[in-house]
């Protein structure tokens, strides 16, 4: 009998937990919903559904008669009127506001130009090609760009940085203003830092002369071919820095003609003594430094001696000496002297008239006497023989002859 009640008692538990689990949930089913108000559950949430509410959630999940509910919900229109821009509008995150990307704003480079700069120095750092060559044109009658092109990126390249960011990003570029200070709160663009300066050409013209001084003439030339080049590219503050820039013009002027004529000398055959005579005279009549002034008449001293065109010869010994040389170069241009006193005669017909004043032209190596016809190169003022016109001066090579041009412009002064 005992073990008989253990069995059925074991039996009744599961039974019993069974009973239990169904009372649970008949009095779930029996809980008044209106008893839970206020008991620390929070409030009732009313979503305004009301009758309708209960049907839409029938509708959802799919009971019902089997007419279609859903949401109901319909397209927002916004009127027209209120301005939005769309397009910069992207979805945020959940209590962050909306993100509007930053209006871009004006490079340095358009803003250097703003001024409506007349100078092709400008031009060329804001990265507008096409704006200085035709400023140069106008200006220079320059239409040999060529020799400019180095120029053009050196300077372009020197009045930007490159700022760096992220790794596969690519560096934003950055203007260099030339009026920058470090003590103003807020300076916008104004003018381009530029690279090529007055005393950059000075350095550059101590160059050229020492090599003249010491006979390397081809690389003389090049000196001051480059110089020429350079000079339209630049920018001075006064008018003082303007006169002092034109008057490197026009010893650069000097010393490319000068040298163009030793050099074409010395292309020159050994028994074409005549025409090495005429260019070495052509060669005193350049204005140069009188070192190397006085070099050259010592050399045409020496050819017109040995050619025995001694009336000539003489002449170039009398302005050596007025120069006031060194004292062995004073002492042999006096015994040539005494010589040629003694026989003034020339034995060889030259193209060359000391008495006459006259220009050299380059292209031909022959004068232009006062009075004659002549085209001009309006950027460096050489002069050249009619038939010469249309052609590249050789004063820089970039300028056509005889083309029709206002003038260099390097300084904002020149145009108030």
């Amino acid at each position: 009998a005992a073990k008989g009640g253990a069995a059925a008692g074991a039996a009744g538990a599961p039974a019993a937990a069974g009973a239990g689990a169904a009372a649970a949930a008949a009095a779930a089913a029996e809980l008044d919903e209106t008893e839970l108000e206020g008991a620390g559950w929070g409030d009732e949430l009313d979503i305004g559904g009301g009758a309708a509410g209960a049907e839409g959630a029938e509708g959802a999940g799919g009971e019902g008669d089997g007419e279609e509910g859903g949401w109901e919900l319909e397209d927002l229109e916004l009127p027209a009127d209120l301005g939005l821009d769309t397009s910069t509008i992207t979805a945020a995150a959940p209590g962050e506001a909306p993100f509007v990307a930053p209006t871009p704003g004006v490079p340095a480079s358009q803003k250097w130009l703003e001024r409506r700069s007349q100078l092709a120095a400008e031009h060329v750092a804001a990265g507008q090609f096409q704006g200085a060559i035709s400023l140069l044109f106008r200006q220079l009658g320059v239409v040999q760009f060529e020799p400019l092109r180095p120029h053009f990126l050196e300077l372009y390249n020197a009045s930007h940085a490159a700022l760096p960011g992220l790794q596969g990003v690519p560096p934003v570029l950055c203007g260099l203003d030339r009026s920058w200070s470090r003590d103003a709160p807020t300076q916008p663009p104004t003018s381009p830092a530029l690279l090529y300066s007055l005393s950059h050409l000075e350095d550059q013209l101590k160059t050229a002369y020492k090599l003249v001084t010491d006979g390397k003439f081809s690389n003389a030339l090049e000196v001051f071919v480059r110089m020429l080049q350079l000079v339209p590219l630049m920018m001075v503050e006064t008018r003082k820095e303007v006169d002092e820039v034109k008057e490197l013009v026009g010893i650069c002027k000097e010393y490319v003609i000068a040298l163009r004529c030793e050099l074409k000398r010395k292309e020159l055959r050994e028994d074409d003594m005549a025409r090495a005579a005429e260019l070495a005279a052509y060669f005193t009549h350049c204005n140069l430094q009188p070192v190397h002034l006085a070099l050259s008449l010592r050399s045409a001293m020496t050819i017109f001696f040995k050619l025995k065109n001694l009336g000539t010869c003489a002449h170039f010994c009398r302005r050596l000496l007025e120069i006031n040389p060194g004292q062995k170069m004073a002492l042999q241009a006096r015994q040539v002297l005494a010589a040629c006193e003694k026989t003034p005669v020339d034995e060889v017909k030259v193209n060359y008239d000391p008495r006459n004043p006259f220009d050299i032209c380059c292209l031909t190596f022959t004068p232009i006497y006062r009075g004659s016809k002549y085209v001009e190169d309006r950027y460096t003022g050489a002069r050249f023989q009619p038939e010469c016109e249309g052609q590249i001066s050789p004063v820089g090579d970039i300028v056509r002859i005889g083309a029709d041009a206002s003038g260099l412009l390097i300084s904002p002064t020149q145009v108030r």
